[in-house]
């Protein structure tokens, strides 16, 4: 086993391999205690503006790490079994460890983008058009609730009706627009669109 890790020209791909799996793995036990990433040092420059998941850059520890647990590792791989020499080992790793590193931040980013749009205040709500999904019942007599897609992302929300022709029920699959909002309570005052 160490004679693999160690002999030869392996600690080149050993090495970086053993400490980004090491950071990566103290990163996870620090999340997972609540910390608040001790370790949050970042030298990511910021070239695309403001967006989601921007702290995960090229330039970051975070990536920084993956491409050296995808170098190390897929290049020990490719040294100790594919029979392609060190510098076609070493060509396989920086290609895999790009590969890793970018698809740590792809993913990453991708996240914070689908976090990012759930979060959506009921006042964008306003004039919207969406379908009813259950009933709503005629003014002051429940509820029913209804679904609109905001910023690409599909939000439930109850609904009641209100003021003149809300004496009748809106039926299921009933496309209705958005009157008004009330803050307070998260309901919908919506009426037939």
């Amino acid at each position: 086993m160490m004679n693999t890790l160690f002999g030869d020209l392996a600690p080149w791909f050993s090495a970086p391999a053993l400490l980004g799996t090491g950071f990566l793995l103290i990163q996870l036990v620090l999340g997972e205690l609540g910390g608040d990433g001790a370790l949050d040092v970042d030298l990511d420059v910021d070239l695309n503006g403001d967006h989601p998941g921007a702290e995960f850059g090229w330039l970051s520890l975070q990536s920084v790490s993956a491409f050296c647990l995808g170098y190390g590792w897929i290049g020990l791989a490719a040294y100790r079994f594919l029979d392609v020499g060190f510098t076609g080992a070493a060509f396989i790793a920086v290609l895999a460890g790009v590969g890793v590193a970018w698809l740590m931040i792809w993913l990453l980013r991708t996240f914070l983008k689908l976090q990012n749009n759930t979060n959506v205040s009921i006042n964008e709500a306003r004039g919207m058009v969406g379908e009813v999904y259950v009933t709503v019942p005629p003014q002051g007599t429940g509820r029913g609730e209804v679904v609109l897609v905001i910023n690409n992302s599909r939000h439930s929300y109850f609904a009641i009706q209100d003021g003149e022709g809300a004496d009748e029920p809106i039926s299921s699959h009933t496309r209705v627009r958005v009157r008004d909002v009330d803050r307070v309570s998260n309901i919908l005052i919506v009426e037939p669109a």
